[in-house]
């Protein structure tokens, strides 16, 4: 129960933190959290074959896909906040 109380509030935390960067004068700043979040997906799935014991490297592939896509749910979220201030242009 607290546990998830818990993320809950860091989520909004992070929601928030991303808005005020996002409002900032200087665009690139909205960018920060999304390349962090970006970053450590990528080292969730470098990270990842050590805990992979399969053989199979197609599984091993498919996994991978799959770790990348879910750990990079927030940063889809932290982009669609930075677009919504700044409109289509990156």
């Amino acid at each position: 129960m607290y546990r998830t109380i818990a993320l809950v509030v860091l989520m909004v935390a992070i929601a928030t933190l991303q808005v005020y960067l996002c409002k900032r004068e200087n665009r690139r700043v909205g960018l920060i959290l999304p390349a962090i979040f970006f970053i450590l997906s990528i080292l969730a799935v470098i990270g990842m074959h050590f805990y992979a014991g399969m053989p199979n490297l197609i599984s091993v592939i498919y996994l991978a896909i799959q770790v990348f896509v879910l750990v990079n749910i927030p940063t889809a979220i932290l982009m669609a906040i930075y677009i919504m201030y700044h409109g289509r242009r990156l």
